[in-house]
């Protein structure tokens, strides 16, 4: 019976097939970026041609052909299990030879990044490995050829001492040649398995392991001449800086994308957000405006697919969509959870940090992340770095804190010696904000009292108080009154965002619509929307959210002589959603510094460097040090450094510390029963195509909304699951009795109106 030396299933590819399509990976990645550090080229070769060999096995080849309809070969071992090809492939080995060229950890390198190429635990049976070598794969090799191996005339068995001991090697040496020899291993193993994966995937989904990068320098600099527009200071420091990983504090409107794309010039890049809707609008401008070639470019988060089916006229091309995912692109904008996992060190966790080490990657609105993702940030920035590769933090503001942080782990960074300010045609620096500080809990008085026409904007730190303005506001009789927050459905979510974007529209300084309204909103529009209003009423959450929230008034216009911003500080309690419990919006620390700030600055006009400095003087170690936010990322940063290497399974890794359930409130069911219905039926359909599948999915998402975990189990306890929907064979989704209208979702009544877990935030 012949062994057909199949690899996969489809178009019936050999192994040899399968080989060469990784080699031709291989030579792509080598020609776009020949100068990756901690790779041995030659070695990472070796690992593509040898890494499928153990297929040749009879059990894998009788799995296969038995799916194809093919005699299946006799199978003198039925008492053995299926070894994974993986453990097999090294045998073919010519061990002797290799020897010759490379030292005991290059021999390590190559056997471990074969062995455990599919990142399966490591066998602890030897003795069967053994056997199957033997008295299996051995009968076949006679009438296997491959020219780049050449003629197999023997397989081993040795390289079992080779794999043993695993890498990535977490044992500190206390000789200081020993631990140098040891890190530079696990830099070099980490390289070449990672690589090995990344080469092997692209092969086995026939899509290009990169693209390379060399027009995105050209692309912007004819953006700023169609400007008629030159390189400001920031954009000039991110360029000449380049090939260091920088830190650049910039106020608000000074083109710090331009300045980041000019940082990573023609190389692999990475740009990162925290919110989606900021990362679309990024993608779009990179691809309309700096007209970056879209092949290259590409969108990842966990709504990739959608928004890449809208700008395709309902068509997915499911190739891009898999070069995204794969990390193929020139550049990529995404969410930083895409990219962080790897500092988990799950199996398999080689690939993302091979590929980050000959990327850039910009960090930008560091401010709005969490605790849990500061933590994982700094270290993964720790490992990044120590692999080769470079970022650049551009940000309005950037406490002390965190510098204490980067120096806690190592990292080295240069930072601009003064921060960047926007200036007018004048050369003068552009102020844009007059405050007004008020002791005491937000409330509609000024508002009532000063909105004639202006375009208003209220911002709060809980959905509960929006809506609760919200009412007040209309019972006084206040026409064009609007509300927009995070608990609407995704359908509603898009046209408030389109209305409040229409409101909050400036082109040169003059509002494109003028009318009187109001607007009331949470620190959903922080940062994720470009709007400019006339007047801010917004609650204390912290400086550095105080400060995007003054960004969404007076965004493009000089300061005059009125006052703009009125902050509540919350007067003898703490404004909405701020408790000194973990379920706070903010560390309460935090909001003490900064309301300290605050009322210390007084009323009056806030010039852009006075925002900074207050930054810089409250937010330090010495403030902030003894704060539960700060132990909270110091614990985290410990016990990344601390996990030991495939000790954490992939299941258990959760990023973001944020426990939500997607939701359809009743109500929006029952008037849609029918078309949500009718579009569950044709997802579960066996002939529907990917793209009908998205569109499916997605027609039945754009009427859910999130709901944190603690509210969901408050549905639960009170009867309010309606129903449950079943989205094909592994999604459901729980259709809650929560009232819905358009003040978005609500919450029955809770018997303890001051839990702080009956907020929604």
């Amino acid at each position: 019976m012949e062994n057909r030396a199949l690899a996969k299933t489809k178009d019936e590819e050999t192994i040899v097939g399968h080989t060469e399509e990784l080699i031709k990976n291989y030579e792509l990645l080598k020609r776009y970026y020949p100068d990756i550090k901690n790779l041995d080229w030659s070695l990472l070769k070796l690992a593509c041609i040898y890494h499928d060999m153990g297929k040749l096995n009879t059990k894998f080849q009788n799995k296969l052909m038995s799916k194809l309809n093919y005699s299946l070969l006799k199978d003198e071992l039925e008492d053995i299990n299926e070894i994974p090809h993986g453990y097999l492939s090294p045998a073919f080995l010519d061990l002797e030879n290799i020897q010759d060229k490379y030292d005991l950890d290059g021999l390590k390198i190559l056997c471990q990044s074969i062995f455990y190429h599919h990142n399966r635990e490591k066998s602890d049976n030897p003795d069967n490995i053994k056997k199957t070598i033997k008295e299996d794969l051995s009968k076949y090799i006679n009438e296997f050829s491959y020219e780049r191996i050449g003629k197999v005339t023997k397989l081993n068995t040795k390289y079992w001492k080779y794999v043993k001991r695993r890498l990535p090697n977490q044992e500190i040496e206390d000789d200081e040649e020993e631990e140098k020899r040891r890190s530079i291993t696990n830099r070099k193993f980490i390289m070449t398995k990672g690589l090995l994966n990344k080469i092997d995937y692209a092969a086995s989904s026939g899509v290009p392991i990169e693209y390379g990068n060399d027009e995105l320098e050209e692309r912007t600099y004819e953006f700023f001449n169609n400007m008629k527009s030159e390189p400001n200071k920031l954009q000039k420091f991110m360029k000449e800086n380049r090939d260091n990983s920088v830190i650049a504090i910039a106020s608000t409107g000074i083109g710090k994308t331009e300045g980041a794309l000019l940082w990573i010039g023609n190389n692999k890049g990475f740009f990162t957000l925290p919110l989606r809707v900021s990362l679309n609008a990024i993608y779009d401008r990179l691809k309309d405006k700096i007209k970056f070639n879209n092949d290259k470019l590409g969108l990842l988060h966990s709504e990739s697919a959608t928004e890449y089916m809208k700008r395709s006229e309902g068509y997915i091309d499911k190739d891009h969509l898999d070069e995204t995912k794969q990390l193929s692109k020139a550049l990529t904008v995404c969410t930083l959870d895409q990219l962080l996992d790897f500092v988990f060190k799950c199996e398999g966790f080689e690939l993302k940090l091979a590929t980050l080490s000959y990327s850039k990657l910009v960090i930008d609105e560091i401010q709005m992340y969490s605790s849990d993702m500061l933590a994982y940030l700094l270290a993964a920035l720790k490992e990044i770095t120590n692999m080769g590769g470079k970022f650049a933090i551009v940000t309005a503001t950037f406490p002390p804190v965190l510098k204490s942080f980067m120096e806690y782990l190592g990292i080295d960074y240069k930072e601009a010696e003064e921060p960047f300010l926007k200036e007018n045609k004048n050369g003068q620096i552009f102020e844009r904000h007059r405050m007004k500080v008020l002791d005491e809990k937000i409330n509609i008085e000024h508002i009532k009292h000063n909105y004639k026409n202006k375009r208003i904007l209220v911002i709060v730190n809980t959905v509960k108080e929006a809506q609760r303005l919200y009412d007040e506001l209309l019972e006084e009789n206040i026409s064009n009154v609007n509300i927009f927050h995070s608990k609407y459905i995704k359908r509603d979510r898009s046209k408030i965002e389109k209305k409040i974007l229409e409101a909050g529209e400036v082109i040169n300084g003059i509002p494109k619509n003028s009318s009187q309204t109001i607007w009331i909103t949470t620190q959903i529009v922080e940062a994720s929307l470009d709007i400019d209003f006339d007047v801010l009423y917004t609650e204390l959450s912290d400086l550095s959210g105080l400060f995007q929230r003054m960004g969404r008034v007076y965004r493009n216009r000089e300061l005059d002589d009125t006052t703009n911003v009125y902050v509540y500080t919350g007067g003898n309690s703490a404004p909405s959603g701020i408790t000194k419990s973990k379920k706070s919006i903010i560390d309460y620390d935090i909001y003490s510094a900064s309301r300290e700030a605050i009322e210390k600055f007084g009323d009056g006009e806030i010039k852009e460097i006075d925002k900074m400095n207050l930054i810089n003087k409250y937010f330090t170690y010495e403030r902030l040090g003894n704060s539960n936010f700060y132990r909270d990322v110091k614990e985290k940063i410990n016990y990344i450094n601390n996990l030991k290497c495939f000790e954490v399974q992939k299941s258990e890794v959760k990023l973001r510390d944020i426990l939500t359930v997607t939701i359809i409130p009743k109500l929006v069911f029952e008037e849609n029963f029918e078309s949500i219905n009718e579009n569950i039926r044709l997802y579960s359909l066996d002939d529907s195509s990917y793209s009908e599948r998205i569109k499916s999915r997605d027609y039945i998402l754009s009427y859910t909304v999130a709901i944190p975990q603690y509210e969901y189990e408050f549905a639960c306890s009170k009867g309010l699951i309606f129903d449950t929907l079943k989205i094909g064979k592994f999604e459901e989704i729980k259709v809650v009795s929560f009232p819905y209208d358009e003040k978005g979702l609500q919450k029955p009544k809770n018997e303890d109106a001051n839990d702080i877990e009956c907020l929604f935030v």
